[in-house]
């Protein structure tokens, strides 16, 4: 999801819990809670990996990757 779009849901939740739940307006309540699922959603459906380490290399350094089963 692109930065563009995340900043539009993310005013649309703030808005909707400003206008709608404050303010008592039941269609930005409405436009709020779309716009929070929305973001859940992409959120869940997104494909990139969190980065766990980052560390920059120089000339010479080593690094061993390795991964153990879980439980």
């Amino acid at each position: 999801m692109s930065t563009f779009v995340r900043s539009l849901l993310r005013r649309g939740m703030r808005l909707g819990w400003r206008r709608g739940v404050l303010g008592g307006s039941r269609a930005w309540a409405v436009l709020g809670g779309a716009a929070l699922l929305a973001n859940l959603a992409g959120r869940a459906l997104s494909r990139h990996e969190d980065t766990v380490f980052r560390e920059e290399l120089v000339p010479g350094d080593v690094f061993q990757v390795s991964h153990r089963a879980g439980p």
